[in-house]
């Protein structure tokens, strides 16, 4: 999809998660892991795949991958008490995967 449609690089992805992924020479599976967590933490908070826009979801990375959530999909978050999303990437044999788990803290532990 990237290769025929290049304004989704950067509609999907925002500066930093760009610039991670052109960091390696098969940049593709790196895009797609961060895709399918995107999608992971869509479904986590309940909001699907369209329900946001994609690029209030980042996925931080150096070492363990982080969520940070922006906009609207912060406010969603927040609305749900969720104070965390972790995040499980993995990218192999022309495959992408992620899981996400959308956490609330216990405010009395």
């Amino acid at each position: 999809m990237l290769e025929r449609l290049p304004r989704a690089y950067a509609r999907l992805f925002s500066a930093q998660e760009r610039a991670y992924c052109d960091r390696f020479s098969d940049c593709f599976s790196h895009y797609a892991a961060r895709f399918a967590a995107k999608e992971a933490v869509g479904k986590a908070l309940g909001i699907g795949i369209i329900g946001f826009v994609w690029r209030d979801i980042e996925v931080l990375s150096g070492g363990k991958p982080l969520i940070a959530l922006h906009g609207d999909v912060a406010g969603i978050a927040r609305r749900l008490g969720v104070t965390r999303v972790e995040i499980s990437l993995s990218h192999t044999g022309g495959m992408a995967y992620a899981v996400a788990a959308a956490l609330k803290e216990d405010a009395d532990v």
